[in-house]
């Protein structure tokens, strides 16, 4: 596909929403974050938008079965949003949720919700306390879609990022012999990595509750307007997996700090989720552990040195998880 040019991706835009939705562009804002896909805000005669264009590096978009998936998780997001749920309401043209431009660029149009992102680490008690209540009530909205036989909620044969040890210690062994030449920090986080793996016992490979997980609830895709919640964005990699897995990922980003985890406000999140859903003792300690088992691999890489803000943000979560994992249990493991 030919290069396309920001203002040609904004020139189509403004006749897609004009064409569709009888909707004026009066302006756009550029959002310069993320990886390659563009993304706007823009003004309307009809109010705020929010537009997201995929690249081609960035996602198989020439699959139709990855697009698929794309599309299915923006369904969810849309049941969400229709359900009261704090998210943006994408767009729908003949029922779906993903459009394609003249040049050949794929894109979703939804709401623009208010509120403004957390630093990683730094979500307060409130803050954490209203985010596990619309984790809970997001999780709740899709297994009674799946019960129901929704057509976007229905699940395929197998949850993805199920347990391995085999495919843990072999994906350590390629990562290891990748990392002769990386910096003495790199091996020494791959080191902790095996040794973490090695003291696994076989419980923490049984797999979690099956379920629509959004898997990246993490600080950036996260609004907050005051002590509340505002929005959950980017559903673009919800799957069938383990719902468990948003709550050990929402506890390391938004509470994790420097100085360890901030129990209070892991308390307030565990609080929040169980004022609208049950959650058994010892279920948050395990979600985070599962985190780790499958995220460690993507951020511990030979290549750690060289990498951007966000991806040394969640390796600095898998290094200090680890660090301390024999003192998880005492400090997590009844809430």
């Amino acid at each position: 596909m030919p290069s396309t040019t920001e203002k040609q991706l904004v020139d189509e835009i403004a006749s897609w929403l004009k064409k569709h939705f009888s909707v004026e562009l009066l302006s756009t804002k550029r959002v310069r974050r993320g990886l390659k896909n563009e993304k706007w805000i823009v003004e309307t005669n009809k109010g705020w938008l929010f537009v997201k264009s995929y690249h081609p590096k960035r996602f198989k978009m020439h699959d139709p079965e990855f697009r698929g998936k794309i599309e299915n998780a923006l369904q969810l997001q849309l049941l969400f949003y229709q359900s009261g749920g704090p998210c943006p309401g994408p767009l729908t043209l003949e029922g779906r949720c993903m459009h394609i431009l003249p040049c050949g660029r794929y894109m979703t149009v939804m709401t623009c919700c208010p509120g403004a992102m957390v630093p990683a680490g730094m979500i307060d008690e409130h803050r954490m306390h209203s985010l596990g209540r619309a984790a809970a009530d997001m999780h709740a909205v899709w297994d009674l879609a799946e019960a129901s036989g929704f057509g976007a909620a229905v699940p395929p044969e197998e949850p993805v990022w199920r347990l391995s040890r085999e495919e843990m210690e072999h994906t350590w062994e390629v990562s290891w012999d990748a990392a002769r030449d990386s910096s003495e920090r790199v091996r020494n986080a791959m080191q902790l990595q095996k040794a973490t793996i090695d003291s696994l016992g076989d419980d923490e490979f049984t797999p979690l509750t099956a379920g629509w997980a959004h898997l990246d609830l993490w600080a950036d895709n996260l609004l907050f307007e005051g002590d509340s919640l505002a929005a959950i964005v980017d559903f673009d990699r919800a799957r069938y997996s383990f719902p468990a897995m948003d709550l050990g990922r929402a506890v390391l980003s938004g509470t994790l700090s420097e100085c360890g985890f901030r129990k209070d406000a892991v308390v307030a999140f565990t609080e929040g989720y169980r004022s609208m859903r049950p959650l058994p003792p010892g279920s948050l300690l395990r979600a985070i552990k599962y985190v780790w088992c499958i995220e460690s691999f993507w951020w511990i890489q030979p290549s750690l040195e060289s990498s951007s803000v966000v991806p040394v943000r969640f390796a600095e979560e898998m290094i200090h998880t680890a660090e301390r994992w024999e003192q998880l249990d005492a400090l997590l493991g009844g809430i």
